[in-house]
């Protein structure tokens, strides 16, 4: 987890907390760019929203929640 390349690059599977411990993403990288399905969280541990990546950019179904877990925003990017 949290590794780099050898040239200094993100790589494989990535998290990040905020301050207090409480995860705020996760997801993969390939040569520092995101890769795969990535997933945010509110402070709270609430999905905030989600999506995948290809090669760095947007691709796909992406879903934005309300605090409350209810979906409230579905968008397909190409």
């Amino acid at each position: 987890m949290n590794q780099r390349n050898d040239k200094g690059q993100r790589q494989g599977y990535w998290e990040r907390y905020y301050l207090d411990g409480e995860l705020k993403n996760k997801g993969n990288y390939i040569n520092g760019k995101k890769d795969g399905h990535w997933s945010w969280y509110t402070n709270g541990g609430n999905i905030w929203y989600k999506g995948n990546y290809i090669n760095g950019d947007r691709d796909g179904y992406w879903e934005w929640y309300h605090i409350n877990g209810n979906l409230i925003e579905k968008e397909f990017v190409l």
